[in-house]
């Protein structure tokens, strides 16, 4: 590792880039592809089809759901094969949904078109966390979580700003072209992917030695799906993620609602949260993992939960109609919403991926993400039944449920090692190891890592 990197390592916890700059290439242009899309995914439509836009949701509604198995196929697929072929399959098969938005003109064409976009993402999802433990190769999984998530973030917003650009030269052909872009993003995405190298991963190695074992595939595969299934641990995990999902939707589908039509705000304070948002959590992300780097994965996700729980029930107080504190308002919960995924999203993925056993890590990230899923498909439905009756009763109930969540973390992590609870250790004499050793290579103080115990 070079002096800088080592400097860049120790101050702000960035990874080895000579290690990571071909993952770091493959997620930059993948995202900044995700980017591009997400203002158009569902307009895109509209702009080039006839089809109307009760049938087109419902096609979306009917291809996510559908789409929620393809992560447990996912999961099973990383435990086979490794996750870099996950991850590969899953920008192939994004690119193939793509290429049909470019031919679908009619209600069917558009369903597959979404369904295939959506079993990519979902895959996506059941295999990132995975990758990212693969690539850690025995070091602080947050350590290069963080990065990669901050990298995803930047490159999102500047996707956005692209397709604003293009869409305000033409809208039908920007659009088209904004899919063509897409398409050659997710492609090039797999190629720097295939190219990044890894390590074998334990679970490949036992999938590769299976040929020796008497017990049936099929029978194999059961006992693996029993074991993610049956346990304590995971079951928690998954109902800490589900009641922990109102927080992706929070500054797409709920504080929209109440800024936009209950205080009369203008329509862009929307992309305007969105763009703070991702933004701040792009600036803060691995220098907040960096130093919270000694806390409990535990502690830290309890904590994010008691800050966002707490800011909702202040939100409780303020006026169901307008606000004179109205951008105030705007700000403070965009800055609190950064906080909050930059702290949890790394220490609940690294609580969970560590914890799993190396033959059913992907099966197990794939639960904890569907679970996710799931919980982020109902979350509209109940926030619209409880929000047309009273707000302020809307942000208590979520205060309640996230705080909820937090607790769940908690109680799966309790009986968990210590190597797993926490990212790193101080050693004696105060002394933190660095990212300089080689993968896989022994810590040099017994309590320096994860995996330590």
């Amino acid at each position: 590792m070079s002096a800088q990197n080592k400097g860049l390592s120790a101050r702000f916890g960035i990874p080895p880039l000579t290690e990571v700059r071909r993952t770091t290439a493959a997620v930059l242009v993948d995202t900044v592809g995700v980017g591009l899309m997400i203002p158009i995914s569902l307009l895109y439509f509209t702009l080039t089809t006839d089809v109307p836009v009760a049938q087109l949701g419902a096609a979306l509604t009917a291809a996510t759901l559908l789409s929620l198995p393809a992560g447990l196929a996912g999961g099973a697929m990383t435990d086979r094969l490794g996750p870099r072929a996950a991850m590969v399959s899953n920008n192939v098969i994004s690119a193939a949904g793509y290429a049909l938005y470019l031919l679908a003109d009619g209600v069917v064409g558009i369903f597959l078109a979404m369904l295939l976009v959506a079993v990519a993402d979902r895959m996506y999802w059941a295999c990132w966390s995975s990758y990212v433990h693969a690539l850690s190769n025995g070091r602080p999984f947050e350590r290069w979580f963080a990065f990669l998530e901050s990298i995803k973030a930047g490159a999102m917003g500047v996707g956005a700003f692209l397709a604003t650009a293009v869409l305000a030269v033409s809208a039908v052909t920007g659009a088209r072209w904004l899919v063509v872009l897409n398409i050659v993003t997710c492609l090039a995405a797999a190629l720097l992917f295939v190219l990044q190298p890894m390590a074998k991963t334990a679970a490949v190695k036992t999938s590769a030695a299976d040929g020796d074992d008497e017990d049936p595939e099929l029978l194999q595969a059961v006992r693996g799906w029993r074991t993610v299934l049956a346990g304590r641990t995971n079951l928690l995990f998954s109902l800490g993620q589900v009641l922990f999902s109102p927080v992706m939707l929070l500054p797409s589908v709920a504080l929209p609602v109440l800024f936009v039509e209950r205080w009369d705000m203008p329509v862009y304070v929307s992309t305007l949260l969105f763009a703070l948002n991702t933004g701040i959590a792009a600036l803060i992300q691995t220098p907040l993992s960096h130093a919270v780097r000694f806390r409990s994965r535990a502690g830290v996700i309890c904590f994010s939960a008691g800050l966002l729980s707490a800011s909702l029930l202040l939100m409780a107080l303020l006026p169901e109609r307008q606000s004179p504190l109205a951008w105030t308002v705007v700000v403070f919960v965009g800055v609190v919403l950064a906080v909050v995924d930059a702290l949890y999203m790394p220490a609940s993925n690294a609580l969970m991926t560590e914890s799993a056993p190396d033959a059913v890590r992907g099966r197990t990230v794939a639960v904890f993400q569907t679970s996710g899923a799931v919980g982020m498909a109902v979350f509209p439905v109940c926030f619209g039944f409880v929000f047309q009756y009273s707000a302020p009763l809307t942000w208590v109930l979520l205060a309640l449920v996230i705080a909820a969540g937090g607790l769940c973390f908690a109680a799966a992590s309790a009986r968990l090692p210590r190597a797993v609870r926490f990212p790193e250790f101080r050693v004696a004499g105060g002394a933190v190891p660095s990212d300089d050793d080689a993968p896989g290579q022994a810590p040099r103080a017994p309590e320096s890592r994860a995996g330590a115990e």
